[in-house]
């Protein structure tokens, strides 16, 4: 059956096989009003009861069994009368709230508004459309669907994600923010709103923390200017801002170092970054590190993925006084392969690498892909000590392996180190270290059968390992294995070693 709800295909008695975890109607035994036990115990005696009755008044008679099975039908529908009456509105809002806070708001909303009048009234409840992700590919994103939803369910809303909302336009997103002018955070990517609309959006919601303008359709939008103007009437409240796959040309005026600078300048709650892919062999992103350190102490996520990136030389009295990224967890500094020709050093205490990563003892994931001149020493001098995620650069020194698994090997659980060219020796010997880990990548690496062994054998908890080109194994096992496929090669791995 197809309905219009969100513009939305949405199942009706199909919808029976539609099933959540078996714990979704979990309870709250301290809440006094939480009567879903004994309702149901009710509506079964009194079904139970009157088919006794029933089975009583019809004894005797020709038709005894369709006598029963109407009288059956009966009690059916007074028992499902029972289960809406016995189950207060508040009962059943808290359950859909356990379902929203574990599945999202939608589809589970659409679909449950469609069961019967009680549960559409619950589902149409505001408190349960707080933080909604409209990004799920059934709904029809444009204007009216935004208006159907700010005239019946956005009147609380604070966080909503329309990604690939290309059909929106100005009109329907400032319905949006004068609907819900408390809003915090906003996902924009892949939209075409114009510059118009962004900046009513802005200087409405006084609470904006979290924008996302990822690979967005509107240039005007996305120019350093505008940009700048969005930090500036955010500033102590940005929290999250992404501007990554918005690609710059290359005018140097074009870069987004001027943001970088108005962020360090007022907005000292910053926390994630993104200026991933924004830049493709253009001048260096050109910004003064020390200062983005001291401006934005709360930073925990930077991605500069693909971002060349210069921070220009400052005296050592300057260095020593930086505070760095004590909060740091993740730092994105790969290259991709298409341009990793232009060879940049992160390497010693002067480079970039080290000056980012000062004081970032709590840093979870690193990524140096691509990356030319990284030595044993960088790795050994890197101040995080329970880094879990590592993808390492193909042009690394030779032993960079054995100073990760030995820095490392008690809190990596992801290892990606495809194309490095390690020695056989020294693959070998990380490998026997590294007991955590749950994803390996070791595409076009020099590792031997005997090394993939003591992976198998001492990694208990992997579920991704890819040996694609690794010339050095069998050619029927030169792949990526996951799930059941790996552990069939677990299995099977000490035979594989016998033919070869």
């Amino acid at each position: 059956m197809e309905l219009s709800l969100l513009g939305a295909r949405v199942l009706g008695s199909e919808s029976s096989s539609y099933c959540f975890d078996d714990d979704w109607l979990s309870r709250d035994s301290e809440d006094s009003d939480y009567k879903l036990e004994s309702a149901v115990s009710d509506i079964t005696a009194t079904a139970v009861m009157l088919k006794r009755k029933a089975r009583k008044r019809v004894e005797g008679t020709e038709d005894n069994n369709d006598a029963v099975d109407n009288v059956s039908s009966d009690c059916d529908n007074i028992a499902g009368d029972l289960w809406g009456k016995y189950i207060p509105d508040l009962v059943l809002l808290k359950i859909f709230r356990y379902v929203v806070e574990s599945a999202g708001a939608v589809p589970f909303l659409c679909r449950a508004s469609q069961v019967c009048r009680l549960w559409y009234q619950c589902a149409s409840n505001a408190s349960l459309w707080k933080t909604v992700d409209l990004s799920y590919g059934g709904i029809t994103g444009n204007d009216a669907t935004m208006q159907l939803l700010c005239r019946t369910r956005f009147s609380k809303l604070t966080d909503i994600n329309l990604s690939g909302w290309n059909s929106l336009t100005c009109n329907g997103l400032k319905l949006l923010v004068d609907t819900c002018p408390q809003l915090k955070s906003i996902n924009l990517s892949r939209c075409r709103v114009n510059a118009m609309g962004v900046l009513y959006m802005v200087n409405k919601c006084s609470s904006l923390a979290e924008i996302n303008l990822m690979a967005y359709g509107c240039e005007d939008v996305v120019n350093v200017k505008m940009i700048v103007e969005i930090v500036t009437k955010c500033a102590g409240n940005l929290r999250s801002l992404n501007l990554s796959r918005n690609y710059r040309g290359g005018n140097p005026a074009d870069s987004y170092s001027a943001v970088i600078k108005e962020l360090a300048t007022c907005c000292p709650n910053l926390e994630c970054l993104d200026l991933s892919n924004t830049s493709y062999l253009l001048p260096p992103l050109t910004f003064d590190l020390e200062q983005f350190q001291r401006g934005c102490q709360k930073l925990r996520i930077l991605r500069l993925t693909n971002a060349f990136i210069s921070t220009g030389h400052v005296s050592v009295g300057e260095r020593n006084e930086s505070p760095g990224f004590p909060q740091l967890q993740e730092l994105s500094l790969g290259i991709s392969s298409l341009i990793s020709g232009v060879s940049v050093s992160f390497s010693g205490c002067n480079g970039v690498l080290g000056r980012l990563m000062k004081s970032s003892r709590k840093l979870r994931l690193l990524d140096l892909r691509g990356w030319s001149q990284l030595t044993c020493a960088d790795f050994q001098s890197m101040p995080a000590t329970d880094l879990a995620v590592l993808y390492i650069s193909k042009d690394a020194e030779d032993g960079t392996l054995e100073t990760v698994a030995s820095k490392w090997q008690h809190s990596l659980v992801e290892l990606h180190v495809s194309g490095l060219d390690e020695s056989e020796a020294s693959l070998d010997l990380a490998m026997k270290s590294l007991a955590r880990l749950e994803v390996l990548d070791l595409e076009g690496t020099h590792i031997s059968l005997g090394s993939v062994q003591s992976v198998l054998q001492g990694c208990p908890l992997l579920r991704s390992l890819n040996m694609s080109s690794c010339h050095r194994l069998p050619g029927d096992i030169q792949r990526e294995y996951m799930n059941e496929a790996l552990d069939h090669l677990r299995e099977n791995i000490d035979s594989v070693a016998a033919t070869d």
